[in-house]
């Protein structure tokens, strides 16, 4: 298995970041800016739509596509560690939480996958996944089956 290792997660993490951060900046702006908010308001709107975004961005997607739009530009897909399949979307729920609290850790969380042999960060570990390599011309992991549905 060809495991996706820390700089080429870290690059793709910080386009992810700049895409949702884009993305959060120009809708906050396109309400804000017309409806004249102060600027107390204009940081919670921020806040509520940072909160939405990065869970459509880091849950919703991830869940329905195996990955997010960076890492599928470099062939980096997440799987369940036990089964090689897809994700589901309780383990998308639990790598989220497990990226807010290796952001609270300065980046330890992140920086595990330097040194961890199956290249797992805090999210990856609390949540049961790995990220791997996806050569051009190989197939996609399949999607995880419960009672005949996909999940």
């Amino acid at each position: 298995m060809n495991y996706a290792g820390f700089w080429i997660r870290c690059g793709a993490h910080v386009i992810d970041f700049a895409i949702l951060n884009l993305v959060e900046l120009g809708v906050e702006y396109a309400i804000c800016t017309p409806l004249g908010v102060s600027s107390f308001a204009q940081q919670i709107i921020g806040v509520i739509l940072s909160l939405a975004l990065s869970w459509i961005y880091y849950v919703e997607i991830p869940v329905r596509r195996g990955t997010t739009i960076a890492k599928q530009f470099f062939g980096i897909y997440v799987i369940d560690q036990k089964t090689g399949e897809l994700f589901s979307r309780k383990q998308a729920v639990i790598r989220l939480f497990g990226y807010i609290l290796s952001y609270a850790m300065i980046g330890c969380g992140f920086l595990m996958v330097a040194f961890n042999p199956r290249k797992q960060g805090l999210h990856d570990i609390l949540a049961g996944t790995l990220s791997i390599r996806r050569k051009k011309g190989e197939p996609m992991p399949p999607r995880k089956m419960i009672e005949g549905k996909t999940e």
